[in-house]
């Protein structure tokens, strides 16, 4: 497995476009025809992945967020971090 890039808050990222991806009932849904996979994301996700679909960063993503949505800037930077690590691991998401 290739060791993947360490993010910051200004990494820019975007959506891996061999994805298809459905919102279903609030969620978002992804599958990989690829590799076969199918991924599931909700909650704030279904917005996050939206925002990813033209290549923006983390900090671009909790701004957004944090207008949006009732949380604080800190716990909103922690969990965005978290989080595209996570899409990143994934493979749904690639720096550029």
């Amino acid at each position: 497995m290739p060791t993947l890039p360490t993010l910051s808050g200004l990494t820019p990222l975007v959506r891996d476009s061999d994805l298809i991806s459905t919102d279903m009932d609030g969620d978002t849904v992804m599958m990989s025809i690829e590799r076969g996979e199918y991924f599931g994301i909700g909650g704030v996700g279904p917005r996050v992945w939206a925002l990813l679909e033209s290549p923006t960063c983390v900090d671009a993503i909790v701004q957004v967020i944090c207008r949006e949505f009732d949380v604080d800037e800190a716990t909103c930077q922690a969990d965005m971090l978290q989080f595209a690590s996570k899409l990143l691991e994934h493979g749904l998401i690639k720096p550029i």
